[in-house]
């Protein structure tokens, strides 16, 4: 696999990461993942704003920066992806420094790492549902930037994966942020509801676009936080995310949601959702 690394195009395997790198040690730094549908990247602008707004939010300045867009294309040019179908990840750590927990004085060269693998689209009619466990939200009080530090995350993903479940939904006081790697969304009273886009949750990319759809569509949509009980009582639920695109809720802790089917509120989002050109870049 060729990956990129601070400017190069160079076999994956030849990457060496410094055991000083603040990444390496700190989880000091910031990533996105943008998909890729037909060769193409999909709301590489929005993804590339809010990683800028999540560099800006730790003080990591990008010097010379000129967005993702300018080497993914040549980086996506190395790779194999059936279909054209597949995921960019990108990541900027804070660079290589004698460990000290104060920034380094002055700044020093970020590291820059990418790379493109193939990823199916999912098969909406064949796809199971989703079984989620929920569990309390640990996190820090920042999760609106995109940090490289998940612990948090893996750990309540493990712990849903330990009871059989494919996502944890988390919350903090019986209110409910969001999963370990999603957003939520819920169905209430003929209403569609998530919690609002502030320090708790990530703003995601297909998060605002299922919240720009519902509205088009006419679907009573709020950014309103709901609590636990509020959520398994929900007619309807669902996850969003840039690899899960609309992936229905079938089970909360083992209680079934609704009919234990994709409902009609998701099922109509599923087959709005807009990869198209004026998206793609």
């Amino acid at each position: 696999m060729i990956v990129y690394w601070n400017g190069q195009f160079i076999p994956k395997e030849q990457v060496r990461v410094s055991p000083d790198d603040r990444g390496f040690l700190f989880g000091d730094g910031v990533y996105e993942v943008v998909r890729i549908y037909n060769g193409r990247f999909f709301e590489m602008e929005a993804h590339e704003q809010r990683l800028i707004e999540s560099a800006n939010a730790i003080g990591l300045a990008l010097p010379g920066f000129k967005g993702m867009g300018a080497f993914a294309q040549e980086l996506l040019g190395h790779q194999t992806l059936p279909d054209g179908n597949g995921v960019l990840y990108y990541q900027i750590s804070r660079g290589a420094a004698p460990r000290k927990h104060f920034f380094p004085d002055p700044p020093i060269q970020a590291s820059h790492y990418a790379y493109i693998q193939a990823l199916p689209l999912p098969d909406l009619a064949t796809r199971p549902g989703a079984a989620v466990h929920t569990g309390p939200d640990r996190r820090w009080a920042n999760c609106h930037i995109k940090s490289i530090a998940l612990l948090g995350s893996v750990l309540a993903a493990q712990e849903a994966k330990d009871k059989g479940g494919h996502e944890a939904i988390l919350h903090r006081d019986e209110r409910v942020t969001e999963g370990s790697h999603t957003n939520v969304f819920a169905v209430m009273n003929g209403s569609l509801l998530t919690h609002p886009a502030n320090q708790w949750v990530l703003n995601g990319i297909n998060r605002r676009v299922v919240i720009e759809l519902a509205k088009e569509a006419g679907i009573p949509c709020s950014e309103k936080a709901f609590t636990l009980s509020e959520l398994k009582q929900a007619s309807e639920v669902f996850l969003t995310g840039t690899t899960v695109e609309i992936w229905p809720v079938v089970s909360i802790d083992g209680m079934q949601v609704g009919d234990g089917q994709t409902g009609p509120v998701a099922r109509q989002l599923q087959s709005l959702f807009d990869r198209g050109k004026d998206r793609l870049a």
